[in-house]
């Protein structure tokens, strides 16, 4: 299809590899506006394939939907565009502040899920039991001072 001509919606959850339930979700919230034709058929232009593709990573990327809406729905509620820019301004700084707390917590969790699984190759060929009990001297109990993953898969000890 050449650019700029509008497509159904099976051929953009094709290019943004979602489904169409997704879409019509978005759309029934109120985030993005399809044409349709008499027969109730959807048609997307290229600029609203787009704002799916934001909403989308958007979502992926685990932002509420609210504040997605929110994103999405802010400049039409100012009379200026000094307005309504400051108000983008002050939500999208505020978001970039909670992805770049959540990556800090992703780059952690990263070092963690490592230090687990390397830790835990030291069992591999282990024929104790897999508890405290079973295998005192066994690396992942010796490692749980360093690492909450561990703790998670190892037993929980009931004093």
């Amino acid at each position: 299809m050449k650019t700029g001509a509008f497509k159904k919606i099976g051929e953009v959850v094709e290019l943004l590899g979602t489904t169409p339930r997704t879409l019509r979700f978005y759309e029934a919230e109120g985030l993005i506006s399809s044409r349709r034709t008499a027969g109730g058929t959807r048609y997307y232009s290229d600029a609203d394939i787009a704002r799916f593709s934001a909403i989308l990573r958007l979502a992926n990327a685990g932002i509420p939907l609210h504040l997605v809406k929110t994103i999405a729905t802010t400049r039409e509620h100012y009379a200026t565009g000094a307005e309504s820019s400051h108000a983008i301004h002050t939500l999208l700084t505020t978001l970039h502040e909670q992805v770049n707390a959540q990556m800090a917590l992703l780059t952690q969790l990263t070092a963690d899920l490592s230090f687990a699984a390397t830790t835990l190759e030291s069992c591999f060929h282990c024929g104790n039991a897999p508890t405290r009990s079973g295998c005192p001297e066994c690396l992942v109990n010796q490692r749980l001072d360093a690492s909450e993953l561990l703790n998670l898969i190892w037993e929980q000890e009931l004093n």
